[in-house]
């Protein structure tokens, strides 16, 4: 009867053992896929910084050929490229509509994407001058 018994919890344990083997297998093909997802979406991500890259390089080739700098550039168009978020998309959107004025730059501590030459900076933007209202009274 005592090697019944141990059969039969045997033969339990290893049907709970098969299931977790089961699960554990199929935990890894999920994580496999998914890892793979993950790979093709950053690979996707590098493919179009790298051609963002490469377009601004270009730009940049076109306009030193004409020996101009980055910065005479933007201050000749009146214009800069900022990399931000969507909400501060908003932000500065609501900030042009409301006609307010980009009163001083406040350089950022540090770079960004190590010898790029990447630098952030704080925006400070003030409302546009109201003319005075003659005072009644």
């Amino acid at each position: 009867m005592g090697e019944r018994r141990t059969s039969r919890i045997e033969r339990i344990l290893h049907r709970i053992e098969d299931r977790i083997e089961d699960y554990v297998e199929e935990w890894r093909e999920q994580d496999a896929t998914r890892k793979a997802g993950l790979a093709a979406h950053r690979a996707e991500l590098w493919a179009e910084a790298a051609e963002r890259e490469k377009l601004l390089g270009e730009a940049i080739t076109d306009e030193e050929s004409r020996r101009v700098s980055l910065e005479e550039i933007t201050k000749e168009h009146r214009v800069v490229f900022v990399v931000h978020s969507e909400e501060v998309a908003r932000t500065l959107e609501t900030f042009a509509d409301e006609r307010d004025l980009l009163a001083r730059v406040i350089p950022g501590r540090g770079g960004y994407g190590g010898d790029t030459g990447i630098k952030g900076s704080w925006l400070v933007f003030e409302p546009p001058e109201q003319p005075e209202r003659p005072r009644q009274g």
